[in-house]
């Protein structure tokens, strides 16, 4: 019977291996997982023995990995801002970059409240919603909404305002883009797919396994964000705000549509890398 200890250094050889680079962590995110610990637990029990069953679980875990498919979705937990959340395969991994989006429109909402009003947001393609309970987590007073054109991904982000006892207050929509929407908003936040279609297929092998629906975003990659930028007035408040994730270099397109649908006040956000990743603008 082997410890922890040397269970955790064969996972890490194995991916490693198997050219995963975040080897060494994602072998103690996998056996964390199977002995339902978590990191900091394995280093202080590492001594102890690990039996055979929970063993031969682990190395069908660390295969899966080797295959590349996300740690996230194996262990069915992924971490934003101050959640963890609930993730499986339908819907797309929350990353640090959509961290600026939560940013940007906790910045917008801190202004309205100076105003003293009652406060309307919504979470456009929300996916895991780890957008919209983050904002309602950090700023409980909104009135929270939040759509996606996935059934299965709002069964998830369903779980995880549950989880977190926020199932009575963000009202969950299934639409396709504004389809299904009815009120209107002070804030409309989304990060809608803008990975360019031809671009998927260059993707790393792991996020390729994310669900296509949230990653392509048509010839350009903005396809949804122009039916989103298209509509957003009739949908918006008075000095309503749209807040949108893109990569880097569409910002200038993202820009024009703005323009030439009449809207104004357009800023651009940084992420922690100094990237521009959100684009943000009023009606």
């Amino acid at each position: 019977m082997m410890t922890l200890r040397e269970v955790l250094n064969k996972g890490s050889a194995f991916l490693r291996n198997a050219g995963i680079e975040s080897y060494a962590l994602d072998a103690a995110l996998l056996l964390a997982k199977v002995l339902n610990t978590n990191r900091t637990r394995l280093l202080i029990d590492a001594e102890n023995h690990i039996g055979e069953c929970n063993c031969k679980i682990y190395y069908k875990l660390l295969q899966r990995r080797a295959n590349h498919e996300c740690t996230a979705y194996i262990t069915n937990s992924k971490d934003f801002r101050f959640l963890e959340l609930y993730v499986n395969k339908n819907v797309l991994l929350p990353r640090p970059d959509t961290e600026t989006l939560v940013e940007a429109a906790i910045c917008r909402i801190d202004e309205l409240k100076k105003m003293e009003k009652e406060i309307y947001v919504l979470d456009m393609c929300t996916g895991s919603g780890a957008v919209a309970l983050s904002l309602k987590y950090e700023r409980p007073f909104i009135n929270m909404y939040a759509s996606d054109i996935s059934a299965a991904a709002l069964s998830v982000a369903k779980r995880n305002a549950e989880k977190y006892q926020l199932q009575d207050d963000v009202c969950f929509i299934q639409s396709d883009t504004f389809e299904n929407i009815t009120k209107r908003f002070d804030i409309i936040v989304s990060n809608a797919p803008y990975i360019p279609s031809a671009l998927i297929k260059t993707l790393r092998l792991e996020v390729q396994n994310e669900p296509l629906i949230a990653l392509d975003g048509g010839i350009d990659g903005l396809e949804i964000i122009r039916q989103i930028i298209s509509s957003a007035r009739k949908y918006l408040l008075l000095n309503g705000c749209v807040f949108l994730e893109a990569a880097p270099e569409q910002m200038h397109e993202i820009k024009n549509i703005f323009i030439a649908g009449g809207f104004y006040g357009i800023d651009i956000k940084r992420d922690l890398s100094g990237a521009a990743r959100v684009i943000c603008a009023m009606v």
